[in-house]
Formats: structure tokens, sequence, C-alpha cells
């Protein structure tokens, strides 16, 4: 399903990515493993998800890639692959989890650009995007006990010589490894961020990276000085990450259910620091308060549609898969909820804490005005209750027919199948046009059905009114070939944005302008005490600008150097492609600014309807 909120890329690439990330497996069998793996097994299979299973270590592919945009809501994000420059999507199943700084945190807490090893499982059509762990450079070498020795600071030359090793396993050399530092090197002693200079040969380093491509090593981002800094940096993560869970929850699956007794695998990515964490929370006797969630681990309404629990028995789980945290808790409750069903996703409020809604946005129930305005943040009910759709959608139902046109019968809601691409040609005339696909490059066809319609930046419009070029959504239904090529709806993503009333803000800016770093955020709405209250940000990404684009601000056309940190955003941009990434082809700024082109484009509409009507009466 096409990803919401991310700015250069919403659909999953899952044409060609397998083939063309990949590097070669070697003729190696082990035979410790049933599928096939980065390292061996060649001839075997990889591995395929399965419902309450974690997947095993070492059943992933792994690829390397710079982050480029994550959505906190719906757990999925984007990196640009090391080694082909690809886009890459990926989904974070319930299980699947983050590493930054050596420890579990949630997305919102990594920083975009940072360099990463991505633990991917296959599909249901075989692409890469089922997320199973990430981790970043600081994390690779500190859980290994590896750091950096400081030789010699060639600040000069923008060089750290250093001596990779590992203190604690004996191992005084492992290798020289050259660290590349810029301006923008951030380096930290303790809670104090120093300056480059104040390095000094011998000093314990461990870093993270950006920038890294097929032909360049990347440059350090942050370099954190000494063991005292780096365990530091690891238990400040680790707390906020305890934080976090406490106010929503520990989340896990449903093993099993047997009369008023429901049998919970609770989920983390670090099981030895969960028991340490959450070990006294979770044992026989205690009581808590079990809700219902989805698999992308949001709930409805704790305070209210949670069930109490009691603490019946605390067992190991094995911890050989990604994700399991090793504790298998089984309690029972005064009522058994539809959400308690084997193979659904709970949370678990132990005994003391909070059972709080998640925050306006991020909650399946939400409160104040102006909920409904944000489609993609509610409720998906093609995804949660599959069995009420007769047809296949985007989001469930892969083994039954996508749904055909009737003539004169309006179509269901999701029954259409969302692709998206960037628009080469049109003929408003003939209500036709073609697109380039995302990703794969593949050239379709499409003409508008009799109802359907165009949108453009948040208003009606003709084809003849989206500038060619521009990356489009197109809602397709199957032709009598049962190619997608009728098109019911053609919006551009800056209509996208504006009607789930999201905009973009401004938070860094880098090289010297050209790519920005943007927060997604949602307006505010009204608390449960009347007030009103700013939301927390929903996604973050990164837009690409050049000399092409073109900025705007009421009606004026501005430079990229006219662009501020705090600036709200709307923008439109081109398709993806290999070796061709997606850039901004137009940027609207200020709230006043979109309001100006929107009431525009509607006025625009407006004359070319009437000079139809004036058109056809003449005839």
């Amino acid at each position: 399903m096409p990803h919401r909120y991310l700015v250069c890329l919403t659909s999953v690439f899952l044409l060609g990515i397998s083939s063309s990330i990949a590097e070669d497996s070697t003729a190696k069998k082990d035979e410790r493993y049933p599928f096939r793996t980065d390292f061996a097994n060649a001839h075997l299979l990889w591995y395929q998800p399965k419902k309450l299973e974690f997947p095993p270590h070492h059943s992933d592919r792994r690829i390397s890639g710079e982050l480029v945009s994550v959505d906190y809501i719906l757990r999925k994000g984007q990196f640009r692959a090391t080694k082909t420059g690809e886009l890459v999507s990926f989904t974070m199943p319930p299980y699947a989890y983050v590493s930054y700084l050596n420890a579990e945190v949630d997305l919102r807490e990594v920083p975009l650009g940072t360099f990463f090893l991505f633990f991917l499982n296959q599909d249901e059509d075989g692409g890469f995007t089922k997320l199973a762990t990430m981790q970043e450079q600081f994390t690779m070498d500190a859980s290994h006990s590896f750091t950096y020795k400081l030789d010699e600071a060639k600040l000069a030359e923008g060089k750290l010589l250093t001596t990779k090793h590992s203190i604690k396993k004996n191992q005084p050399d492992l290798g020289k490894k050259e660290l590349l530092v810029t301006k923008e090197t951030r380096v930290w002693k303790g809670e104090q961020q120093v300056k480059l200079e104040d390095l000094k040969p011998g000093d314990e380093l461990l870093y993270n990276l950006t920038g890294k491509t097929a032909d360049k090593p990347g440059w350090c981002t942050d370099i954190w000085v000494g063991e005292e800094t780096h365990q530091l940096a690891t238990e400040t993560q680790r707390k906020k990450y305890t934080d976090f869970i406490k106010t929503r929850g520990v989340a896990g699956w449903v093993e099993k259910t047997e009369g008023k007794s429901v049998t919970v695998t609770l989920f983390s990515g670090d099981a030895k620091s969960f028991k340490e964490t959450f070990g006294a929370d979770f044992v026989v006797g205690k009581t808590g308060k079990m809700c219902v969630a989805n698999e992308e681990l949001r709930t409805w309404n704790p305070p209210v549609d949670g069930e109490s629990a009691n603490m019946v028995t605390v067992d190991k789980a094995p911890e050989s898969g990604y994700g399991c945290s090793g504790v298998r808790v089984t309690v029972t409750v005064s009522n058994m909820l539809e959400g308690f069903r084997k193979g659904r996703v709970v949370r678990l409020f132990a005994q003391g804490w909070k059972a709080q809604d998640q925050f306006y946005g991020e909650s399946l129930m939400g409160y104040g005005f102006g909920r409904m305005q944000n489609q993609e943040l509610v409720e998906n009910v093609a995804k949660e209750y599959p069995e009420q759709f007769p047809f296949r959608t985007d989001y469930s139902n892969r083994d039954l027919p996508w749904y055909k046109l009737q003539p004169n019968v309006k179509p269901p809601p999701f029954s259409e199948h969302v692709i998206t691409g960037e628009l080469l040609k049109t003929d408003a005339a003939a209500r036709t046009g073609q697109f380039r696909k995302d990703g794969t490059g593949e050239l379709v066809d499409f003409n508008l059905t009799p109802e359907g319609g165009v949108q453009y930046v948040n208003a009606d419009a003709s084809l003849a009114d989206i500038p060619l070029g521009t990356r489009c959504r197109f809602s397709l239904y199957q032709d009598e070939k049962g190619a997608f090529t009728k098109a019911s709806l053609v919006t551009d993503e800056y209509t996208r944005f504006a009607r789930n009333v999201t905009t973009m803000r401004v938070v860094d800016i880098k090289q010297n302008g050209e790519v920005l770093f943007v927060a997604h955020q949602i307006p505010e709405v009204k608390d449960y005490n009347g007030d009103m209250k700013r939301p927390p940000d929903i996604a973050r990404g990164t837009l690409r600008l050049d000399s092409q684009t073109r900025l705007w601000k009421g009606d004026r056309e501005v430079k990229i150097s006219d662009v501020a940190v705090g600036d709200v955003l709307l923008a439109n941009f081109t398709g993806e492609q290999a070796g061709a990434p997606a850039r901004c082809t137009e940027i609207w700024i200020g709230e006043d600014t979109h309001k100006q082109v929107s009431e525009g484009q509607k006025k625009k509409n407006a004359e070319r309807l009437k000079a139809e009507k004036v058109a056809a009466a003449k005839k």
C-alpha cells in the first residue's frame, strides 16, 4: 500500500529491488538454517514471515542505506540503498524494532540521513520490505564491544586516523580506520558537545555516518568520546524508551485464549534489557490492564476499553527470533474482548502504570474536532476488517479478484488500486494521459472514467492544469484485459497533504539549501478539557531541491535562500526512478500562500466549466 506522509516516494517499489540490490550468495551451505541467508544456502528459498512466529535470526537480507523518511504512526520508512542509490520503502510488523546508540528506540528518536543496516524479510510479492530490525554504526560496533582508538587527528585534511579494537575481547588491533569529519560533525563528551580540536590521541571513539554511497565512505555526523560517554548515550536512549513504553503499554501478540485466560508473548528487541527494566512488573500475582491494539501498535481508548488483567503465569519464551522479549504472560480478564483473539496484538499496562490514550493522530479513537479530516490517520477498515470487502484492496484480500467497474454504479470505498507515477502527457479533451510508474519506469496509458475527476493544488481541475513532470496518485481500475488503466481520480501530492490537513515544517537546511529536513504536522485540536493543543509531529522526511525547483511565497516567486527553519510548506515532486531521485518541482511557503494558490485554481476551474457550458450551448 502507498506510504502516507512520506515526501519523496509513497509507493513500495516491489519490482526489481531484490535483484538490483542483492549481493550474490556464495555456494556455501549451512545446515543450521532451513532457508537462504546472506552468507549461505543460495539453493534454498528465503524465509517467509508467518503468523505468530518471530523471524529467526539470519533469515533476513541485510541492505545498508541512508534513512530518508519515517512515519511514526504507521511504522514505516524509506532509505536510499548504499550500493545502488535506489529508494527502498519498508514497513515494520508488530514485532519489528529499531536500535540506535545500542538501545531499542522508537522511530521518533532516529535522525534522518543516518547510515543504517536494515534487516529485511520478504513481503507477499517477494520484495524485501518487511523490517525485522535496523541498526546504525554506533550500535553495530558497541554491540560487539568495538571502539576506535584515535591515533592522529588531521583536521586540516578532515581526517581522523584510528585503530579499531576491542578492549573487552583483548583484540588490540582489528585494522586501521580513517574517519572523515566536516565542520558539521558533532563531538560529544559526557553530556557536553565539544570541539573536534578537543580530541586527543588515545581517545576511544564511536561514531555515526551519513553520505555513504557505493563510491564514497561517508563522513561522521556525530562522534562519542570515551567509554563513559558511550554508556551514557545508550542509557539515555534506554530511559527514553522505557518512558515511551510506560505511557503506551508493552505490546505483544495473543498466543492463545482459554475461557477468560489470555496468553501473550511480549515484544522487545533487547531481551536482556527488557528483563532488567520490566522484570519486576511482569510477575505472578501482579495486576495490570490489557488493551486491544492493531498491527501498528495503535490503541483505541485504553482508559475506557481496557480490561483488568491478573497475571497467573509468567514463562520464558524462546529468544531465537527478532522482536521476542523472552517473556510470555498468561492473564485472566473479567471480559473477553473481540480484540483478544489469537493472533491479535494487545498492549499491557503493568500495575502502577497509568493507562492513557496515545496522542491525537496516533490514537485510533481521537478526540476534539477535525478527526475525520485526515483519512490516513483514522482506523483503516479495509486493513482491520478485510472480511467486510468481497474484493481485493490495496490493504487486504490478496486471494480475491479486484472490483470490476459497473456502468452507472459508484465504486465502493477501497476498491481502487492506487499507483504513483510522473505525469508525462495528457489530452484533456479526450480525458486520457500517460504516466511513468515510480521505481519501475513502466509507462501506463490511462483514461478517466465518465465520473472520474482530477484535483490539483487542493481544487478540482482538468488534466491540462497539472504540469507535466508532476508526480501524481492514480486511483485505477482494471480494463477489459485486466490492466489498470481506468482512472477514477488523479491527484498531485499537494492535494493529498492538504486534504489530510497535513503540512511540512522545515526543521533543518543542508547542502546550501538543496536538502530540506521537514517534520509533518497536523492542526491544533481540542483536548478533553476543550483546550487547543498542537499534536506531536507525525512523520519526518527530506526534500530535494535543485535549480529547476520553483518556490512561491504569496504570488511572488522566491529563491531557495529565502527558505528558513520554521517555514510551513506544501510541495509537488517529480517521480522517483533508479539514478534519478525525486525532487521538488514546486514549493509553496506559508498557509496564506497555500490558501491563495488553491483559491486561484478553484477560480480557474470555475472559468473553465463556464466556458465549456457556453461552448456546448452554441453547438
